[in-house]
């Protein structure tokens, strides 16, 4: 979207078209003599010799925003951003060309489930476009509008953690990126409530050691207060914008109301409060330093109240007046009434803590004053494990900061779904993922043609695979396995190679090939002596060291998207696209005998898991069920529709006691393998999850999503 804010001479302050005056230091605006009529272009008009033009999305004072197709790749449907210089002087327009440029190469060079694919920029007939990502949806600002103000919690979570995964992407880079401009109208939404952020027209690299920004933004309510000083904005400012939305989706009133002033807010919980007080502190050196904190507090809490935020945050459903004025929310308890002590962060590994509180609008001059400079940030981490609340002294002055420091939490430091790593290391989508025996390392295969082997703690050194970047032909890995002694690892392509190969020098053993075929998933024995791979056309059974065939069989129902090899026999389960499921037994005789075969899905056979004692396989499907049945009679035993959509990979617990699926509805659900009883919903929205892994241990889940690989605990021991 384009923006038909005013920009502060002085200070940098977005203010509303209709501002005479600078909300955040009261000199007056420069107002354009007259408004600057924008050439758009036409509909059906074709850029580049190459988009398309469909239609019009948005436009703003400096250009338009247009939906186009295009025409090299299948019509893909992309959009386009123009910049147009038309009334602009020289200055003017060598600063907005610049702005544009700016996005272009920032954008450029990010890849993130939750930030839109740059394609390419060019100038043609005095103007600048860039093409990107076609999102369908709306912003979250109109979102709000049509729900009258405010979400419930469930959405509020599901929206604020993926905020917090984008911006700790951002905020984690070889040159930390600030957002600068983080509110609704740049937040995107798609109709599975996918979150995208958009306009990265004044984000910058922060660059330690540097006093000032090149120039000061910020919208009205959303911005830090030191966004409007001269000093270098820090990634606190952009955890400052995301708790303003938090705030304002919880209460439905609009920040640019009421500048750097938060009410209470009613019905929720003391650590939510306290999170949010935080988070919107006007000192940057009193404020939460890092976003992965926000993200682990709000996971924190959702486990613990769910319940309570569901009934507390129930939402009207008469849209709200977008003029309403500003009211408040909340009444200050009398004298007679018990107080609410104030809470204070503590890291578990610094004594120490801060203020809880969020100062007033007219102690901000004074307050920061006497404050120490906020501290370089240079993309280190102080030594924390995990931030957790603690109640410090009361103080009948709300805005007297009565630190007492707290040494003992008061909330565990684990509970489950608590984020232990994320993996960027992957310039394409994440197919397939494994553990080592040993539960220390994790390989993963994506469509950048490589597998990476890393340490799930962040130590040692990341290794890449070089031997499938030697087929030429091959687009994507899509199978990796760890062999059982965790001294080899087999990689499947998609151009029928599989390469077997060792774990710690990473020498390729044996190279096995299946021309004209498509590698879908590969299997080890228990013994780890033989390998099963299943293709488009086949199954194939080979020894690992030298590729001898000890059992090949068509596929008998259309293509096997899956197979798995039975703990304790030669039992081989083998999902198929169409709908089956079969268990074949390789004989004495090396000869297949069939032992069940399993028609209860209604639509594709995405993946099969058997259970670590071999008497229970588990069937994902697209008909958006997982299935559990017997691995004898294939007689059905639950059938879980805890999914909306089709159910793209599982696993079991290594104890056998639930299973965890991912689904394109967005969400990792862990459920009873007895019951169906659901026992956890990842906060994570992603629908490109394609692999999923339980550790050998049972502590941790790992999960793709789309480049990444996610990994946090899975339970709260």
């Amino acid at each position: 979207m384009l923006s038909a804010e005013i920009f502060c001479a002085n200070c940098g302050a977005a203010n509303k078209p209709e501002d005479d005056y600078c909300f955040a230091c009261h000199e007056p605006l420069q107002h354009a003599s007259a408004p600057v009529a924008v050439s758009t272009a036409p509909a059906k008009q074709l850029l580049r010799q190459r988009y398309r033009v469909l239609e019009r999305l948005g436009q703003g004072g400096m250009g338009s925003v247009y939906k186009a197709e295009d025409t090299e790749l299948g019509d893909r449907p992309v959009a386009i951003k123009e910049l147009s210089q038309r009334g602009l002087n020289q200055q003017e327009s060598r600063e907005a060309e610049e702005s544009f440029k700016h996005e272009a190469l920032l954008l450029a060079g990010l890849m993130h489930p939750n930030l839109p694919r740059i394609y390419e920029n060019f100038s043609e007939s005095g103007r600048w476009y860039l093409v990107m990502d076609f999102i369908e949806g709306e912003t979250l600002e109109e979102y709000l509008v049509k729900r009258g103000g405010k979400l419930p919690w469930s959405e509020i979570y599901e929206i604020g953690i993926q905020l917090c995964s984008v911006l700790q992407y951002l905020h984690t880079r070889p040159t930390p990126i600030i957002f600068r401009d983080l509110k609704p109208l740049n937040v995107m939404l798609t109709p599975n409530h996918q979150v995208y952020l958009i306009d990265f027209g004044i984000a910058r690299l922060f660059k330690p050691g540097q006093a000032h920004d090149t120039i000061a933004f910020g919208s009205p309510g959303y911005a830090a207060p030191e966004q409007y000083g001269k000093s270098q904005t820090r990634p606190s400012a952009d955890i400052y914008s995301l708790g303003a939305m938090l705030h304002q989706m919880l209460t439905g009133i609009d920040p640019s109301t009421t500048p750097f002033a938060f009410s209470k807010v009613p019905n929720i919980p003391i650590s939510l409060q306290a999170l949010l007080d935080q988070m919107l502190d006007l000192n940057p050196g009193k404020r939460i330093a890092y976003v992965e904190m926000v993200r682990e507090a709000l996971q924190r809490i959702n486990s613990k109240n769910s319940t309570l935020l569901s009934s507390a945050n129930r939402v009207a459903t008469a849209p709200a007046s977008q003029n309403r004025p500003a009211t408040p929310v909340y009444t200050p308890p009398t004298t007679s009434q018990p107080a609410t002590p104030k809470l204070s962060y503590v890291a578990s590994r610094i004594n120490q803590s801060t203020s809880a509180g969020t100062a007033s609008a007219t102690g901000v001059a004074a307050s920061q004053s006497k404050s120490n400079a906020a501290p370089d940030f240079n993309g280190s981490k102080p030594g924390y494990q995990s931030f957790v609340y603690v109640p410090g002294t009361y103080s009948p002055d709300p805005d007297q900061n009565t630190n007492t420091p707290l040494s003992e939490p008061v909330m565990p430091d684990s509970y489950i779904g608590k984020s232990v790593r994320t993996y960027p290391g992957h310039m394409g989508i994440v197919t397939s993922l494994c553990w080592s025996p040993s539960s220390q390392q994790i390989a993963s295969a994506g469509k950048d043609r490589t597998v990476q082997m890393w340490h799930v703690r962040g130590g040692g050194q990341m290794q890449i695979y070089a031997g499938n970047l030697e087929n030429s032909r091959s687009s994507s890995i899509e199978a990796v396995a760890w062999s059982p002694a965790g001294k080899l690892l087999a990689s499947a392509s998609d151009d029928g190679i599989v390469q077997v190969w060792t774990s710690d020098s990473l020498q390729t053993r044996f190279t096995y090939r299946q021309p004209r075929q498509h590698m879908h998933a590969l299997a080890w024995s228990p013994d780890g002596e033989w390998l099963a791979s299943a293709s488009n056309a086949s199954l194939h059974i080979w020894k690992a060291l030298n590729g001898e065939t000890i059992a090949s069989r068509e596929a008998g129902y259309g293509t096997i998207n899956s197979v798995a090899w039975s703990p304790a026999t030669n039992n081989l389960v083998l999902g198929y696209e169409e709908r089956i499921v079969e268990v074949m037994n390789l004989t004495q005789q090396r000869s297949w005998k069939r032992e069940a075969i399993y028609r209860g899905h209604q639509a594709a056979v995405n993946k099969v898991a058997i259970s670590p004692d071999g008497t229970q396989v588990a069937s994902a499907s697209a008909d958006k069920t997982v299935q559990v049945w017997d691995t004898t009679s294939g007689q059905r035993r639950l059938s879980y529709h805890g999914h909306t959509a089709a159910v793209y990979t599982l696993d079991w617990s290594p104890d056998g006691q639930n299973l965890v699926s991912a689904s394109a509805d967005g969400t990792i659900q862990i459920w009873d393998a007895n019951d169906g009883t659901l026992r956890f919903t990842h906060p994570s929205h992603n629908p490109t999850v394609y692999a999923i892994a339980w550790s050998p241990d049972g502590r941790y889940i790992a999960s793709s999503a789309h480049s990444q690989v996610h990994v946090w605990q899975a339970s709260d021991k």
